[in-house]
């Protein structure tokens, strides 16, 4: 198991790969994380080594390549900021603030094309098990079915809620006592279900 900084080194360097077409070299790596000493980024990329994530050649500055299974599990994944789980805030236009790379086994499914992430801010979701800071990915779906947790825009707001229906009449509802359902004036648009949710331990 990768530590947080290993990941994000790891997440960084499949990134940089895809949109490249080479990996890093230490000094890139380096500024990236404002590590002061080029040795601290070859004593994690020692440990990506030594976890089978990575295979460095022993010449050249850019030889670092994925090793077999994780380059073929692994699936890049945009974050897209936050979204709020408790009253819906008003939607940004979205924009991939960075990639996340993900190990499609830990995920449980392989992501389709337009799957993202997003970061939950709130506790409305909590009797789910989604809490404030865990991430989400969403899959796209066009025919969402109830009872799925959903990232939606409800009157032009985001929100991550259950979609429910009730008489033929969809709407969110938190998994929180403390917020109310939340009915639409006029327009309800799922983005999307969530498929899995990442939690960082402190």
């Amino acid at each position: 198991m990768l530590t947080e900084r290993q990941q994000a080194i790891f997440d960084f360097i499949l990134q940089f790969r895809n949109r490249n077409g080479c990996s890093p070299s230490i000094p890139e790596i380096q500024r990236q994380f404002d590590i002061r000493s080029p040795n601290g980024v070859v004593g994690h990329l020692h440990a990506l080594e030594a976890k089978g994530y990575i295979r460095r050649g022993e010449r050249g500055s850019r030889q670092i390549d994925l090793v077999g299974h994780n380059a073929a599990s692994i699936a890049e994944v945009p974050l897209y900021g936050s979204i709020a789980a408790g009253f819906p805030e008003t939607a940004e236009t979205p924009r991939a603030e960075t990639f996340l790379g993900l190990d499609e086994t830990t995920l449980g499914f392989r992501p389709k094309n337009g799957c993202f992430a997003l970061r939950v801010r709130g506790d409305s979701m909590k009797d789910a098990g989604i809490f404030d800071g865990d991430m989400v990915v969403v899959e796209p779906t066009p025919s969402p079915r109830e009872n799925q947790i959903v990232a939606a825009l409800i009157d032009g707001e985001c929100t991550l809620k259950r979609l429910v229906r009730v008489n033929g009449k969809w709407f969110l509802k938190a998994e929180n006592a403390a917020y109310p359902a939340l009915h639409p004036r006029s327009d309800l648009v799922i983005q999307g279900a969530v498929r899995t949710v990442i939690r960082r331990m402190q």
